[in-house]
Protein backbone atom coordinates (compact mmCIF):
# COMPACT_ATOMS: atom_id res chain seq x y z
CA UNK A 1 0.00 0.00 0.00
CA UNK A 2 1.64 3.59 -0.82
CA UNK A 3 0.17 7.13 0.21
CA UNK A 4 -1.79 7.34 -2.51
CA UNK A 5 -3.77 4.26 -1.41
CA UNK A 6 -4.29 6.33 1.69
CA UNK A 7 -6.27 9.13 -0.10
CA UNK A 8 -8.21 7.31 -2.82
CA UNK A 9 -11.40 7.89 -0.93
CA UNK A 10 -10.79 11.35 -2.55
CA UNK A 11 -9.18 11.04 -5.44
CA UNK A 12 -11.37 8.40 -7.02
CA UNK A 13 -14.60 9.60 -8.48
CA UNK A 14 -16.20 6.31 -8.75
CA UNK A 15 -17.20 6.85 -5.17
CA UNK A 16 -19.25 9.33 -3.72
CA UNK A 17 -16.60 10.93 -1.61
CA UNK A 18 -14.75 11.93 -4.51
CA UNK A 19 -13.32 15.85 -3.81
CA UNK A 20 -15.50 16.96 -6.06
CA UNK A 21 -18.61 15.69 -4.98
CA UNK A 22 -17.71 17.35 -1.17
CA UNK A 23 -17.25 20.54 -3.03
CA UNK A 24 -20.68 20.48 -4.84
CA UNK A 25 -22.36 19.53 -1.76
CA UNK A 26 -20.95 22.90 -0.42
CA UNK A 27 -22.34 24.49 -2.84
CA UNK A 28 -25.66 23.24 -3.17
CA UNK A 29 -25.94 23.67 0.56
CA UNK A 30 -25.06 27.39 0.52
CA UNK A 31 -27.33 27.73 -2.61
CA UNK A 32 -30.21 26.57 -0.25
CA UNK A 33 -29.37 29.01 2.91
CA UNK A 34 -28.79 31.70 0.13
CA UNK A 35 -32.83 31.68 -0.26
CA UNK A 36 -33.50 32.41 3.25
CA UNK A 37 -30.07 32.99 5.16
CA UNK A 38 -31.38 33.91 8.89
CA UNK A 39 -33.57 30.71 9.40
CA UNK A 40 -30.74 28.31 7.79
CA UNK A 41 -27.41 29.77 8.53
CA UNK A 42 -27.67 27.89 11.94
CA UNK A 43 -27.83 24.76 10.18
CA UNK A 44 -24.48 25.89 7.95
CA UNK A 45 -22.87 26.53 11.25
CA UNK A 46 -23.45 23.34 12.23
CA UNK A 47 -20.56 22.04 9.86
CA UNK A 48 -18.44 23.90 11.47
CA UNK A 49 -18.91 22.65 15.16
CA UNK A 50 -16.91 19.45 17.16
CA UNK A 51 -20.33 18.80 18.27
CA UNK A 52 -21.94 18.27 14.69
CA UNK A 53 -18.74 16.11 13.70
CA UNK A 54 -17.86 14.31 17.49
CA UNK A 55 -21.14 13.09 18.69
CA UNK A 56 -21.89 9.75 19.92
CA UNK A 57 -23.51 8.79 17.00
CA UNK A 58 -20.65 10.17 14.23
CA UNK A 59 -18.01 8.30 15.73
CA UNK A 60 -20.11 5.35 15.80
CA UNK A 61 -20.01 6.05 11.98
CA UNK A 62 -16.33 6.21 11.59
CA UNK A 63 -16.14 3.15 13.56
CA UNK A 64 -18.37 1.20 11.14
CA UNK A 65 -16.52 2.64 8.22
CA UNK A 66 -13.29 0.92 9.37
CA UNK A 67 -14.98 -2.06 10.56
CA UNK A 68 -16.39 -2.40 7.06
CA UNK A 69 -13.55 -1.53 5.29
CA UNK A 70 -10.88 -3.99 7.25
CA UNK A 71 -13.39 -6.86 7.17
CA UNK A 72 -13.96 -6.66 3.29
CA UNK A 73 -10.20 -6.08 2.32
CA UNK A 74 -9.51 -9.48 4.32
CA UNK A 75 -12.35 -11.19 3.15
CA UNK A 76 -11.38 -10.01 -0.47
CA UNK A 77 -15.18 -9.10 -1.58
CA UNK A 78 -14.86 -7.15 -4.73
CA UNK A 79 -17.78 -5.82 -6.21
CA UNK A 80 -15.72 -5.61 -9.47
CA UNK A 81 -15.00 -9.69 -9.36
CA UNK A 82 -18.41 -10.78 -8.82
CA UNK A 83 -19.80 -8.51 -11.85
CA UNK A 84 -17.60 -10.60 -13.96
CA UNK A 85 -18.25 -13.91 -12.21
CA UNK A 86 -21.79 -13.04 -12.76
CA UNK A 87 -21.54 -12.03 -16.15
CA UNK A 88 -19.60 -15.21 -17.23
CA UNK A 89 -22.48 -17.52 -15.92
CA UNK A 90 -24.93 -15.13 -17.78
CA UNK A 91 -23.13 -15.53 -20.96
CA UNK A 92 -22.51 -19.66 -20.25
CA UNK A 93 -26.10 -20.13 -19.11
CA UNK A 94 -27.70 -17.96 -22.21
CA UNK A 95 -25.38 -19.72 -24.78
CA UNK A 96 -26.71 -23.06 -23.96
CA UNK A 97 -29.11 -23.88 -26.59
CA UNK A 98 -29.93 -20.04 -27.78
CA UNK A 99 -27.70 -18.50 -30.84
CA UNK A 100 -25.25 -16.00 -29.66
CA UNK A 101 -24.99 -12.38 -31.40
CA UNK A 102 -28.03 -12.18 -32.73
CA UNK A 103 -28.38 -8.57 -33.13
CA UNK A 104 -25.12 -7.70 -33.49
CA UNK A 105 -25.98 -5.65 -36.59
CA UNK A 106 -27.70 -3.44 -33.78
CA UNK A 107 -24.73 -2.84 -31.86
CA UNK A 108 -24.00 1.52 -31.81
CA UNK A 109 -24.83 4.12 -30.03
CA UNK A 110 -28.51 3.64 -29.62
CA UNK A 111 -27.93 0.15 -28.72
CA UNK A 112 -25.72 1.41 -25.96
CA UNK A 113 -28.27 4.31 -24.81
CA UNK A 114 -30.94 1.63 -25.17
CA UNK A 115 -28.29 -0.16 -22.45
CA UNK A 116 -27.63 2.58 -20.31
CA UNK A 117 -31.58 3.15 -19.82
CA UNK A 118 -32.51 0.06 -19.10
CA UNK A 119 -29.48 -0.73 -16.45
CA UNK A 120 -30.08 2.47 -14.66
CA UNK A 121 -33.81 1.77 -13.97
CA UNK A 122 -33.29 -2.32 -13.17
CA UNK A 123 -30.17 -0.83 -10.83
CA UNK A 124 -32.87 1.93 -9.06
CA UNK A 125 -35.53 -0.71 -8.94
CA UNK A 126 -33.69 -3.52 -7.61
CA UNK A 127 -32.01 -0.47 -4.96
CA UNK A 128 -35.55 0.12 -3.92
CA UNK A 129 -36.74 -3.63 -3.71
CA UNK A 130 -33.86 -4.38 -1.31
CA UNK A 131 -34.63 -1.42 0.84
CA UNK A 132 -37.81 -2.48 0.95
CA UNK A 133 -37.44 -5.98 2.19
CA UNK A 134 -34.55 -4.77 4.51
CA UNK A 135 -37.64 -2.91 6.76
CA UNK A 136 -39.03 -6.17 7.13
CA UNK A 137 -39.61 -7.98 9.81
CA UNK A 138 -36.97 -10.53 9.00
CA UNK A 139 -33.95 -8.40 7.84
CA UNK A 140 -35.01 -5.44 10.13
CA UNK A 141 -32.47 -6.54 12.70
CA UNK A 142 -29.42 -5.77 10.37
CA UNK A 143 -30.68 -2.73 8.53
CA UNK A 144 -31.88 -1.01 12.52
CA UNK A 145 -28.23 -0.05 12.80
CA UNK A 146 -28.03 2.34 10.21
CA UNK A 147 -31.66 3.74 11.16
CA UNK A 148 -30.32 4.18 15.08
CA UNK A 149 -28.29 7.21 13.66
CA UNK A 150 -29.32 10.08 16.12
CA UNK A 151 -27.40 12.88 13.76
CA UNK A 152 -26.89 12.86 10.21
CA UNK A 153 -24.35 13.75 8.53
CA UNK A 154 -23.06 13.21 5.50
CA UNK A 155 -20.68 10.24 5.98
CA UNK A 156 -23.67 8.27 7.85
CA UNK A 157 -24.27 6.66 4.40
CA UNK A 158 -21.72 4.12 5.02
CA UNK A 159 -23.39 3.36 8.49
CA UNK A 160 -24.36 -0.18 7.36
CA UNK A 161 -24.00 -3.25 8.70
CA UNK A 162 -21.49 -6.14 7.06
CA UNK A 163 -24.25 -7.84 6.32
CA UNK A 164 -26.28 -5.41 4.64
CA UNK A 165 -23.08 -3.96 2.71
CA UNK A 166 -22.41 -7.45 1.47
CA UNK A 167 -26.28 -7.69 0.28
CA UNK A 168 -25.80 -4.67 -1.62
CA UNK A 169 -22.85 -6.14 -3.15
CA UNK A 170 -24.58 -9.13 -4.12
CA UNK A 171 -27.05 -7.30 -5.57
CA UNK A 172 -24.87 -5.03 -7.67
CA UNK A 173 -23.24 -8.17 -9.09
CA UNK A 174 -26.22 -9.69 -10.04
CA UNK A 175 -27.66 -6.43 -11.82
CA UNK A 176 -24.92 -5.27 -13.76
CA UNK A 177 -23.11 -9.09 -14.65
CA UNK A 178 -26.64 -9.92 -15.31
CA UNK A 179 -27.03 -6.85 -17.77
CA UNK A 180 -23.20 -7.52 -18.98
CA UNK A 181 -23.29 -10.83 -19.91
CA UNK A 182 -26.87 -10.56 -21.38
CA UNK A 183 -25.70 -7.46 -23.77
CA UNK A 184 -22.93 -9.40 -24.49
CA UNK A 185 -24.74 -12.64 -25.47
CA UNK A 186 -27.27 -10.55 -27.39
CA UNK A 187 -24.79 -8.38 -29.31
CA UNK A 188 -21.59 -10.14 -29.23
CA UNK A 189 -19.69 -7.19 -28.04
CA UNK A 190 -19.17 -5.41 -24.31
CA UNK A 191 -21.53 -3.49 -23.04
CA UNK A 192 -21.17 0.41 -23.90
CA UNK A 193 -22.85 1.96 -21.05
CA UNK A 194 -23.09 6.18 -20.99
CA UNK A 195 -19.68 7.16 -19.47
CA UNK A 196 -18.09 10.37 -17.96
CA UNK A 197 -14.50 10.82 -17.53
CA UNK A 198 -14.43 7.23 -17.63
CA UNK A 199 -17.43 6.44 -14.54
CA UNK A 200 -20.80 5.83 -15.34
CA UNK A 201 -22.63 9.45 -16.33
CA UNK A 202 -25.88 8.28 -14.42
CA UNK A 203 -23.89 8.06 -11.12
CA UNK A 204 -21.80 11.24 -11.45
CA UNK A 205 -24.79 13.49 -11.54
CA UNK A 206 -26.40 11.75 -8.72
CA UNK A 207 -23.20 12.27 -6.36
CA UNK A 208 -22.84 15.63 -7.77
CA UNK A 209 -25.99 16.78 -7.58
CA UNK A 210 -26.87 16.76 -3.69
CA UNK A 211 -26.25 12.52 -2.68
CA UNK A 212 -23.81 14.09 0.20
CA UNK A 213 -26.75 16.00 1.45
CA UNK A 214 -29.33 12.58 1.64
CA UNK A 215 -28.19 12.07 5.07
CA UNK A 216 -27.21 15.21 6.59
CA UNK A 217 -28.67 18.47 8.32
CA UNK A 218 -30.08 20.42 5.21
CA UNK A 219 -32.95 19.50 4.21
CA UNK A 220 -32.76 20.55 0.40
CA UNK A 221 -36.10 19.85 -1.66
CA UNK A 222 -36.65 19.79 -5.46
CA UNK A 223 -40.36 21.29 -5.46
CA UNK A 224 -42.26 19.17 -8.22
CA UNK A 225 -39.13 17.24 -9.13
CA UNK A 226 -39.68 15.18 -6.16
CA UNK A 227 -42.40 13.19 -7.73
CA UNK A 228 -39.69 12.07 -9.80
CA UNK A 229 -36.49 12.30 -8.17
CA UNK A 230 -35.82 11.68 -4.60
CA UNK A 231 -34.65 14.80 -3.17
CA UNK A 232 -31.83 14.73 0.11
CA UNK A 233 -34.99 15.95 2.11
CA UNK A 234 -37.28 13.09 0.88
CA UNK A 235 -34.56 10.88 2.09
CA UNK A 236 -34.19 12.27 5.64
CA UNK A 237 -38.20 11.79 6.00
CA UNK A 238 -37.35 8.17 5.50
CA UNK A 239 -35.13 8.32 8.46
CA UNK A 240 -37.85 10.52 10.70
CA UNK A 241 -39.31 8.64 13.73
CA UNK A 242 -42.40 7.44 12.30
CA UNK A 243 -42.08 8.03 8.58
CA UNK A 244 -39.33 5.34 7.36
CA UNK A 245 -41.90 2.99 5.60
CA UNK A 246 -42.02 6.40 3.39
CA UNK A 247 -39.32 6.93 0.19
CA UNK A 248 -37.56 3.76 0.15
CA UNK A 249 -36.35 5.36 -3.34
CA UNK A 250 -32.56 5.87 -4.21
CA UNK A 251 -32.77 7.99 -7.23
CA UNK A 252 -36.04 8.08 -8.51
CA UNK A 253 -39.19 8.00 -6.39
CA UNK A 254 -41.89 6.64 -9.24
CA UNK A 255 -41.09 3.31 -7.57
CA UNK A 256 -42.21 4.72 -4.11
CA UNK A 257 -45.31 6.21 -5.97
CA UNK A 258 -46.05 2.57 -7.90
CA UNK A 259 -46.10 0.94 -4.80
CA UNK A 260 -47.88 3.47 -2.11
CA UNK A 261 -44.58 4.41 -0.54
CA UNK A 262 -44.24 7.85 -1.44
CA UNK A 263 -43.83 11.34 0.82
CA UNK A 264 -42.77 14.44 -0.16
CA UNK A 265 -39.42 16.83 1.71
CA UNK A 266 -39.61 17.98 5.03
CA UNK A 267 -38.04 20.99 6.43
CA UNK A 268 -38.18 19.63 9.36
CA UNK A 269 -37.77 15.62 10.74
CA UNK A 270 -37.42 13.96 14.27
CA UNK A 271 -34.74 11.80 14.43
CA UNK A 272 -34.28 8.66 16.73
CA UNK A 273 -32.85 9.40 20.17
CA UNK A 274 -30.78 6.06 20.35
CA UNK A 275 -27.08 5.82 22.51
CA UNK A 276 -27.45 2.31 22.27
CA UNK A 277 -23.97 0.04 22.37
CA UNK A 278 -22.44 -0.73 18.45
CA UNK A 279 -21.42 -4.30 20.08
CA UNK A 280 -25.16 -4.61 20.17
CA UNK A 281 -26.11 -3.78 16.85
CA UNK A 282 -23.43 -5.31 15.05
CA UNK A 283 -25.09 -9.03 16.68
CA UNK A 284 -28.31 -7.78 15.99
CA UNK A 285 -29.09 -8.06 19.76
CA UNK A 286 -32.51 -6.80 20.36
CA UNK A 287 -32.70 -3.29 22.22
Amino acid sequence: MNLTDLFSWLTDPGQRTFWLFWVSTLVLALLWAALDWQERRPRIGQWFSRAYWWNTSACQDYVLILLNGALFTLLGVATLVLILRVANVTYEGLNVGLPAAVWSAWHGPLSAVVYTLILVLLDDITRYGLHRALHSRWLWPVHRLHHSASVLTPLTFLRVHPLEKLMYQCRTALVHGGATGSYFFLFGQHSQPWLIFGISGSVLLFNLFGANLRHSNIPLRYGRLEKWLISPAQHQVHHGVGTSRYNYGSAFAIWDRMFGSWRPGAEHIELPDQRIPLARQLFLRQF
